[in-house]
């Protein structure tokens, strides 16, 4: 699976709907300040701005979404389990 970031959200109910419309089942992490990770398959990542509300033409809000190819830094364990995760999904 492919793992994205989203961040600096303008509005945070709209992205947290479409994440839940679009990437439930523990396909999307809540990394607090309204940063959220998000594990798919097959997208780009203006579909998946899209499909949470970020880019949408008719009306969209701020924020940026990016892919994650590699990371580091200081967080849960949680959350660097969960990337390790998603990203090997697809390997097996």
């Amino acid at each position: 699976m492919q793992v994205f970031v989203a961040f600096a959200i303008n509005d945070f109910d709209r992205v947290r709907r479409g994440l839940e419309a679009h990437y439930g089942g523990g396909n999307h992490y809540n990394a607090g300040r309204g940063t959220w990770f998000i594990a798919t398959n097959g997208e780009t990542t203006r579909q998946v701005a899209t499909k949470i509300g970020v880019g949408d033409s008719q009306d969209p809000t701020g924020g940026i979404v990016v892919p994650v190819s590699s990371y580091w830094g200081r967080h849960s364990h949680d959350l660097w389990e969960w990337i390790d995760l998603k990203q090997k999904a697809d390997a097996a």
